[in-house]
């Protein structure tokens, strides 16, 4: 009899999990607070649907549907309009879609400061957290190694040894002072 218990109690956990509920496939998920409805899935690769495209397609069915297949003259007109409508939907002078992709914004003018800066060879980036502007100039001497900030054109980068690539260098830099004591630059 002891022997006979487990395997009672084994069977008797097998049946009770083939009762569970779910686990048939059959049933949609239910949703709940947490986990929220059910989960739309469309796949990426399929080309979307425009309402110009659909509204001619239900039109010439219904024309189709209301009037008898036997006589082939009134059916023979339907089909041409439903190709020009098609054609229609694809042709990029009258898809408003296709228009808005094909004509880019203009960027924005240019400031007399950016003029300026890119005439000197610089490049006029957005700086910092705030979302200023500044010239950012590549530095001759980038990459070189160096003692103090007298032996580059910029900064010279204390953790490196090197002068800096660009100036000005924005955030927080430890650079190498003009008598070689290390400081820590922020600008913002």
């Amino acid at each position: 009899m002891p022997r006979l218990l487990p395997l009672l109690m084994v069977l008797a956990l097998a049946a009770c999990q083939l009762a569970l509920p779910g686990k048939s496939g059959d049933a949609p998920a239910k949703g709940n607070p947490i986990t929220g409805a059910a989960i739309e899935v469309t796949s990426l690769d399929a080309a979307p649907v425009t309402e110009a495209a659909v509204e001619p397609a239900a039109e010439t069915t219904a024309e189709t549907t209301a009037e008898p297949a036997a006589d082939p003259a009134v059916e023979a007109p339907a089909e041409p309009a439903a190709e020009a409508s098609a054609d229609a939907a694809t042709d990029p002078a009258t898809d408003p879609a296709a228009e808005a992709e094909a004509a880019p914004p203009p960027p924005p003018p240019k400031s007399p400061d950016q003029l300026a800066c890119e005439r000197k060879g610089g490049t006029y980036a957005t700086a910092g957290s705030s979302g200023g502007k500044a010239c950012v100039k590549r530095t001759r001497d980038g990459g070189k190694q160096c003692r103090k900030e007298s032996d580059c054109e910029g900064f010279c980068l204390a953790r490196s040894n090197s002068c800096a690539p660009i100036t000005p260098m924005f955030g927080c830099n430890d650079i190498l002072q003009n008598d070689g004591r290390k400081v820590t630059l922020c600008i913002d």
